[in-house]
């Protein structure tokens, strides 16, 4: 009894420097399954494995998203995953019938998630046979796939030759290949999700569109445009007739390309981000009818998003991955575990969306209010979107929470007319509110979000404003009742934010007070400018919980200063209606 040779390539030797990495021809071997397994716990072990980092890279892959999934978790979930590419595979090769076919399969695999990235055939026109031993072929893909696990990242290629009465199984594992942007991170536990075999209606008009000339031979290049794991729409890239053939009319293609093509597009479906698929596809008059078969798949339109900085676009498909995992494990959990969250845990999730695909995503006008506070920085937009869905009602909030989601899982197109009517007068009225000055309610709300976003970002300080919080409030630079003269920024930034001791907190106020007086009008230039000027004078006892009298000079020397500053600017003292 053999035991089928390892073959690495990339140095001769099986090395920790190997690059390739395969067993030959595991159908075609007389070797049971025991020593097959005992060979991949070699492999496993071996100088074919890889660090989970991979290789290559994209900033937009992050280092892979963030998960609540515990060891066994993840272990399920990546036998989830061969499980569902052996049922890929079988039913891509399950209506090929030409001896000598070859496929070659590629995908990327990284943490037990495969995702495909590439499909090839060749010799598809050869003697037809039987129907192949699927189940030989399931057993033979099992036993690679599972082999990878958890913990070797890089890419897989598989060959698959067709012979009289089976397919033989061949594979590479590439540990140095670039990591594609459409890669996933995270193993999925796939929900069930049988879905019959049917031929949408977009990728029917298509073919139905193209015709083989009689005994000529055409080929095709067809786009999916995929979302997540939606499809978007088909297009038609390229039609050309290779051969003309006899003349007559010319066939239209036959029922099983347009299912080859859905199989092969369920498959790429797993993938993530906004992409597109290309089929090329050839199409013959044979057999009486308008035979095809796909040649070859492949992402070539991957949306690199440019609306973020790279380390947030990273971040954002991080989450974004974790809650479509989520999704597709179950879409009532899904449902369930964003409500739990909520808007205040997943500002990144809505703000990213709008960042990466740009004005009229879920109603968001371009060159609005709405639209440059969302483009201004993970931060600032986040903070924004937080506090001004502070300010709407509680069952405003959960729609906005409802329908974002719906639109983000299932795409725009799932939403109702009333749904679309619903979100553009919801976010309408946020356009709106951001100008509206504050109510006195919604300045209270606004000072409770503000100490307690403050604290978290200056923990030395908590303790001493838990201990006595009337004596240090969280001043806000730009007053809350300027809010709406900024209705772009958010008024709850850090930059804006200062604990300062109450008896100077007056005095800073009392000169906003008496701005206001003077200048009841003010603009947008007015307010930044008596900012600067409060913030000049007052900034020694900003961020300060000791000593804070002792700063050299005194609050009322501050004071003093700050209104010479502003009688200059604004008139004399009888205006400001003295002290």
């Amino acid at each position: 009894m053999r035991l089928p040779v390892m073959r690495c390539r990339g140095g001769g030797q099986h090395t920790n420097e190997s690059r390739v990495c395969r067993v030959g021809r595991l159908m075609d071997s007389a070797v049971p399954m025991g020593w097959l397994r005992l060979l991949f716990i070699l492999l496993a072990v071996s100088g074919c494995a890889t660090t989970l980092e991979g290789s290559g890279g994209n900033v937009w892959l992050g280092r892979g998203a963030v998960t609540e999934q515990n060891g066994s978790e993840m272990q399920r979930a990546a036998e989830a995953e061969v499980a569902r590419v052996v049922k890929q595979v079988g039913a891509t090769v399950r209506d090929i019938d030409s001896i000598g076919a070859r496929l070659t399969l590629t995908f990327w695999s990284e943490r037990g998630a495969l995702t495909w990235t590439g499909y090839e055939s060749h010799e598809r026109v050869d003697h037809r046979g039987g129907l192949a031993g699927a189940a030989d072929t399931r057993d033979a893909l099992r036993e690679v796939l599972a082999g990878y696990g958890l913990e070797r990242t890089g890419q897989v290629v598989l060959s698959l030759r067709r012979n009289e009465s089976k397919w033989s199984v061949d594979y590479a594992f590439h540990r140095h290949a670039e990591r594609p942007p459409e890669a996933r991170t995270l193993p999925v536990q796939w929900a069930g999700d049988t879905v019959p075999d049917e031929v949408p209606s977009g990728l029917t008009r298509l073919l139905a569109g193209v015709g083989v000339p009689n005994g000529g031979e055409v080929w095709l290049e067809a786009d999916a445009v995929l979302e997540d794991g939606r499809v978007a729409g088909w297009e038609l890239r390229r039609f050309q007739v290779i051969r003309s053939g006899a003349g007559g009319s010319p066939l239209v293609p036959a029922p099983r390309v347009g299912l080859e093509v859905v199989r092969l597009t369920r498959a790429f479906q797993d993938g993530m981000g906004p992409r597109t698929v290309r089929f090329g596809i050839r199409l013959k008059h044979s057999r009486g009818e308008g035979d095809g078969w796909v040649e070859s798949a492949r992402v070539v339109g991957f949306e690199t998003p440019t609306g973020l900085e790279p380390e947030v676009a990273a971040e954002y498909r991080a989450m974004h991955e974790d809650i479509v995992r989520r999704w597709r494990e179950g879409v009532a959990e899904g449902f369930t575990w964003l409500a739990q969250r909520g808007v205040q845990e997943l500002a990144l999730w809505y703000v990213g969306a709008v960042a990466i695909r740009g004005a009229g995503f879920l109603a968001v006008r371009g060159g609005g209010v709405v639209w440059k506070a969302l483009r201004q920085g993970k931060e600032a937009a986040t903070g924004w979107l937080r506090t001004m869905l502070s300010r709407v009602s509680q069952s405003e909030g959960r729609a906005f929470e409802r329908l974002w989601t719906k639109a983000q899982l299932e795409g725009e197109r799932a939403l109702t007319t009333g749904e679309r009517s619903e979100l553009r007068a919801l976010m309408a009225r946020i356009e709106r509110l951001a100008g509206t000055p504050l109510e006195s309610s919604e300045k209270t709300a606004i000072r409770e979000q503000a100490r307690r976003f403050y604290k978290s970002l200056n923990p030395r300080l908590e303790r001493v404003m838990d201990i006595d919080p009337e004596r240090w409030p969280v001043h806000h630079r730009r007053p809350l009742q300027y809010a709406h003269l900024f209705p772009a920024e958010n008024i709850n930034a850090a930059s804006n934010l200062a604990v300062v001791e109450v008896s100077v907190h007056r005095r800073i106020n009392a000169l906003w007070m008496q701005f206001g007086r003077a200048r009841p009008h003010a603009s947008p230039a007015d307010v930044r400018k008596v900012a600067e000027i409060i913030d000049h004078e007052f900034q020694p006892w900003y961020h300060r919980v000791d000593d804070v009298l002792g700063r050299g000079r005194t609050p009322e020397e501050a004071e003093t200063a700050v209104m010479t500053m502003l009688e200059r600017l604004y008139g004399s003292m009888g205006k400001w209606g003295g002290r």
